[in-house]
């Protein structure tokens, strides 16, 4: 963390890409099927421009013995319901196995008795939970197709059985995406995670396509939002685009076909910078590619298609 760090900060002050460390953060992508249709998530559109399916466990194997002496984080998602891989706590063990941190997020239509089980045997760290509404009727307008009481059901189910088990593992982060829909909900949102127990409660902004003709989706409140009005009729993001992104030292994340992506908001995978089916990920994340990108970012990111709509 620290070579990762210094070289970060040093390459910010020479304004070309200086690369030591290897990295600590990965995100894999379990699968990109989802049992509901978000309107702002590939996943949910049945959008994708790339090719869809679930992870091999060989090729999840293969990420972990590459990365395990210098992973300390690692988040099981990407896009996609991560419980709907048939194996995915086989997944979370594994890397558990091997000391390193495990997390993932999910939409909370799976959290039944057996699945429960298998979480806590699992030794998944943190577990995050969508839940945009504390009504059904305002909940389905973002998470189309979803069931609130089934969601809510899994979730006391989870606090219950790891209380019952006496653990503190997976830490529950329930995470609410605010927007003008559900936005009046917060107060009786906050009361209702502290009394369901969950360690704790993310008020999330909203990732917005098309966000320059404003939408319904962004809050009245603007604290809660990602982008402000640009004072001749449009929208623009609330924070300016700098030309850093620590995302590009500290990790990467990898889609279920076995490609190295910079971000997660490379949602199309359409910044490849390698694939573990031919290279290493030490290869890959020094590769002239990879610091191509770095070195783009760094002299003018807003050139970056994929950091156009991004909050770091």
């Amino acid at each position: 963390m620290a070579l990762l760090g210094l070289s970060f900060q040093l390459s910010r002050v020479v304004n070309k890409p200086i690369l030591w460390g290897k990295p600590t953060t990965l995100s894999i992508e379990p699968t990109t099927s989802c049992n509901l249709r978000c309107p702002e998530c590939p996943s949910g559109l049945r959008a994708f421009s790339r090719p869809t399916g679930m992870l091999d466990e060989v090729l999840f194997e293969k990420v972990i013995q590459q990365s395990k002496k210098h992973l300390t984080w690692l988040h099981l998602y990407f896009q996609g319901e991560p419980f709907l891989h048939p194996n995915f706590s086989k997944l979370v063990s594994l890397a558990s196995k091997n000391g390193i941190f495990t997390s993932t997020s999910t939409n909370a239509h799976y959290l039944t008795e057996n699945r429960v089980e298998e979480i806590l045997e699992s030794r998944l760290k943190q577990l995050i939970i969508s839940m945009d509404g504390i009504s059904q009727d305002v909940y389905e307008k973002y998470r189309i197709g979803g069931n609130l009481k089934k969601v809510q059901e899994g979730i006391s189910l989870l606090v219950r059985k790891r209380k019952e088990a006496k653990k503190s593992y997976p830490r529950i982060v329930l995470q609410f995406l605010v927007t003008g829909q559900n936005e009046h909900q917060i107060p009786s949102l906050k009361s209702w995670a502290d009394e369901i127990g969950v360690d704790e409660l993310q008020l999330k902004t909203t990732q917005i396509y098309g966000f320059e003709n404003g939408s319904e989706l962004i809050p009245s409140d603007l604290k809660y939002a990602r982008y402000i009005p640009d004072g001749n009729g449009k929208w623009k993001l609330k924070k300016e685009i700098e030309n850093k992104c620590w995302r590009m030292w500290q990790g990467a994340v990898v889609t279920w076909d076995g490609k190295v992506v910079p971000c997660c908001f490379d949602k199309d995978a359409k910044h490849v910078m390698g694939s573990f089916e031919k290279e290493s990920l030490d290869s890959i994340w020094k590769s002239n590619k990879y610091q191509q990108f770095r070195s783009q970012l760094l002299k003018g990111r807003d050139q970056i298609d994929i950091c156009k709509n991004c909050t770091e």
